[in-house]
């Protein structure tokens, strides 16, 4: 599968059900989320904004941004237990595509790159891999990686790990249901 094909079939209504699991304190907890996700082409205002931003932070970078792939706007609204208020966000997500011979990037046998995040000064790689896509996003503050794949087009499952500065690691899996699913027409 090419990395905008999987891309594309992200996009859609989601329900998430997520548990955390602190790995030092052995604390879990349960969560659950609306994911809106709406899938972007490469010239859509949104990605082209999110690019510009970017390369303009790594003008004096000896190796320029490659250019967008495509995008995702995820609109999520989430409730963790022992949270009374429900929280909510919106990310832009930018897929650039991969620059074979750099640091990071993809294997022959995968499709990889950079990923921008809206509200991110640094960036994450992708790697898609026997249909299984996996971003890392290291900064100051954690260390992250987040695997994504589909059981079929309306079940996708995600597990994440997470290391804090203070060597604090959390775990994550979640499996989410599309929803609006019309069904199936008789023949």
């Amino acid at each position: 599968m090419e990395i905008v094909n999987f891309f594309e079939k992200l996009a859609g209504r989601w329900f998430s059900q997520r548990t955390t699991h602190a790995l030092s304190t052995q604390q879990s907890k349960a969560g659950k989320s609306d994911l809106e996700v709406d899938f972007l082409a490469a010239d859509a205002a949104e990605v082209q904004q999110l690019y510009q931003t970017h390369a303009e932070a790594v003008t004096d970078s000896a190796t320029p941004l490659a250019a967008p792939l495509c995008g995702l706007r995820v609109h999520q609204s989430s409730t963790i237990e022992g949270d009374s208020q429900p929280k909510t966000s919106t990310t832009l997500l930018v897929l650039l595509k991969p620059q074979p011979g750099l640091k990071d990037s993809a294997s022959d046998d995968s499709q990889g790159g950079t990923v921008l995040r809206s509200g991110a000064e640094s960036q994450s790689t992708y790697k898609l891999e026997d249909e299984v896509l996996t971003i890392i996003s290291d900064s100051s503050e954690a260390r992250s990686e987040e695997r994504l794949w589909f059981i079929n087009d309306n079940l996708r499952m995600r597990t994440g790990m997470t290391e804090l500065a203070n060597g604090m690691r959390i775990a994550s899996f979640c499996s989410e249901i599309r929803l609006g699913v019309k069904p199936p027409q008789p023949s």
